[in-house]
């Protein structure tokens, strides 16, 4: 395989990246659909469904940590052309076994694949010269893909089962290689001289926070959305319509993606995240109690939106102060810690009957927490880049 080694900033290059970028996380960002048909087709319980949940969140938070050593060191196409080879087999073979033991320790595998694919394509797009917009513009790719994954996922389900949504994905990851002739072998030059090298130590502090705000983010997003399937169907909302609320929540997420990339740093930090904090907890607390199609179509693309806008931001504050482009790769290991997480806190926040106001309270606390964490972040790193230090 011929790689580029040329790492390059331009758009085109810039959108190849963020066409492979969505294949690390697509089985969590469809953990609704995949959670209810392992609920449907094979009869696990629903605390089941959410460990088989959070244990494939761990294999991407292992996958992550440990790119942090490689990532600057082998060929970025090499590793990516083994973690699409390996996240396609894994997925064949989850969806030809309903055993619950086995397939918790399958998924937890092809969550490291996935895991190894995120942790590359989150690297190459914090090397770009405006991280905001690149994210922005990764997040709008994810966007497109998942809506797809989502229209079609009730009928696969409905005629297949659980398994059919496995082979979806290992034929994604067969089709992305086909990016990885034009994929940049290796990232830019981040070996910081003296000052920078000082500087980025004693950023060191504000990154880990904004590394623990985004476990904590991604807890509530995560533990909310991995039952949100759950949470319609306790509405009494039809299968189709929750199937397509949720792939419709996908065209929500373009668009908050899509603004993220216009506005990139236009309008600062501080008022993307206000507003994201703001718009979840309301869409969160929409959904609590009864509620019909059309709050639950708000809602979750509402939700949906406002958490990719979210990830764009937090991303390019930490990508500000990654001097030697290390740290940013371990954010995807916290992002991979809280979709480990959220699903099994929330599954034993669920009432008797199918209450789901728990998940509700905890998610819009754990959004309130990591915002605020990050308010202190990105003020504190306000002359980073300036004159002045941190």
């Amino acid at each position: 395989m011929r790689a580029n080694h040329t790492f390059d900033h331009r758009l085109p290059a810039t959108l190849l990246i963020c066409t492979v970028y969505p294949l690390g996380p697509a089985a969590i960002i469809l953990m609704p659909m995949i959670v209810g048909g392992l609920v449907e087709s094979y009869g696990f319980s629903e605390q089941q469904a959410g460990n088989i949940a959070s244990l494939e969140g761990l294999g991407v938070v292992i996958a992550s940590a440990v790119a942090a050593f490689w990532i600057r060191r082998v060929s970025w196409v090499r590793a990516l052309a083994l973690s699409c080879v390996l996240y396609a087999a894994l997925n064949a073979v989850s969806a030809n076994v309903d055993d619950y033991s086995i397939l918790i320790g399958l998924r937890l595998l092809t969550g490291f694949a996935g895991g190894m694919v995120f942790a590359v394509t989150v690297a190459a797009l914090g090397d770009n010269r405006e991280p905001d917009r690149a994210f922005g513009l990764a997040q709008a790719v994810q966007g497109v893909l998942m809506l797809v994954a989502f229209a079609v996922s009730p009928y696969l389900l409905e005629s297949w089962g659980v398994g059919a949504l496995y082979y979806m994905l290992a034929i994604g990851a067969l089709v992305m290689t086909l990016a990885l002739v034009r994929f940049p072998d290796r990232g830019v030059d981040r070996t910081p001289s003296g000052d920078d090298r000082a500087s980025g130590t004693r950023h060191t502090l504000l990154i880990w926070l904004g590394l623990a705000a985004s476990v904590v983010f991604f807890i509530n997003v995560f533990g909310f959305w991995t039952f949100v399937e759950r949470i319609g169907h306790a509405a009494e909302l039809p299968a189709n319509t929750i199937g397509l609320a949720l792939g419709l929540s996908q065209i929500a997420a373009i668009v908050g993606a899509l603004a993220a990339a216009a506005m990139s740093d236009r309008y600062g930090r501080y008022l993307p995240l206000l507003i994201v904090l703001i718009g979840q907890c309301s869409a969160l607390f929409a959904l609590l109690g009864t509620f019909g199609s059309a709050t639950y179509f708000v809602g979750t693309g509402a939700f949906q939106a406002l958490f990719v806008l979210a990830v764009a931001y937090q991303m390019g504050a930490i990508a500000k102060l990654d001097i030697e482009g290390r740290y940013l790769v371990v954010m995807t290991a916290a992002q991979g810690l809280g979709a480990a997480f959220g699903p099994a806190i929330a599954g034993a926040l669920i009432g008797e009957g199918g209450e789901y106001s728990g998940i509700m309270q905890m998610a819009a606390a754990c959004c309130f927490v990591s915002t605020l964490v990050f308010f202190f972040i990105i003020h504190r790193s306000r002359n980073v880049g300036v004159d002045a230090p941190v």
